[in-house]
């Protein structure tokens, strides 16, 4: 078993989906699942075609998941089916995830662009629906959402979200305010 202690982090009680069996620390956990994202990434930061491709609905979010962890979880792209301490009902996800994109076509049309970024990071956070790498994901579909836009990518408070610190904490501490409606410590923190 593999020990998952950060602050905010959802423990992964079950190692079963883990494809790279020679996987024995939380260390090599993190790198491996590095080395994956940073191919997702790649993919669509650098792809300006890519980018303008995407289509923010449930396919593309389920995908993006798939590609940024598929290479370390066989379980990548496809939504929980167990409770976690946060998110929604592992039942109701898919209608989130509609609700979610029918409603980010409303922030766009009607909000600033920080505004509406920091509502759409929030809510694929507060759905929750893959056993792990929520904010991670989050985060990209985010970054990819600005740069589909034309938008600069945000500086995520200036410090690693990823580890135990100061910026973790911070970001943890602003996801909370928004739980409460309260989105402006959220935005600075994403756009600061």
């Amino acid at each position: 078993m593999i020990v998952f202690d950060k602050n905010g982090e959802t423990p992964l009680d079950d190692i079963s989906g883990l494809k790279q069996k020679n996987i024995k620390s939380r260390k090599q956990l993190d790198d491996a699942e590095a080395q994956n994202i940073s191919k997702a990434y790649l993919l669509y930061a650098l792809d300006a075609s890519q980018v303008k491709r995407v289509v923010f609905d449930d396919r593309f979010l389920r995908r993006l998941h798939k590609d940024m962890f598929g290479d370390v979880w066989s379980w990548a792209g496809e939504y929980r089916t167990t409770q976690t301490t946060i998110g929604v009902e592992a039942s109701k996800i898919i209608m989130a995830m509609y609700q979610m994109s029918d409603d980010l076509k409303f922030w766009a049309a009607n909000w600033d662009y920080e505004k509406t970024a920091t509502k759409l990071h929030h809510t694929l956070v507060k759905i929750h629906p893959f056993p792990n790498g929520n904010g991670r994901w989050a985060r990209l579909a985010t970054d990819i959402w600005l740069l589909k836009n034309g938008k600069k990518l945000p500086r995520w408070g200036g410090g690693d979200t990823t580890t135990v610190g100061a910026s973790r904490d911070e970001y943890i501490a602003a996801l909370k305010e928004a739980d409460g409606g309260s989105y402006e410590r959220l935005k600075r923190f994403i756009f600061g």
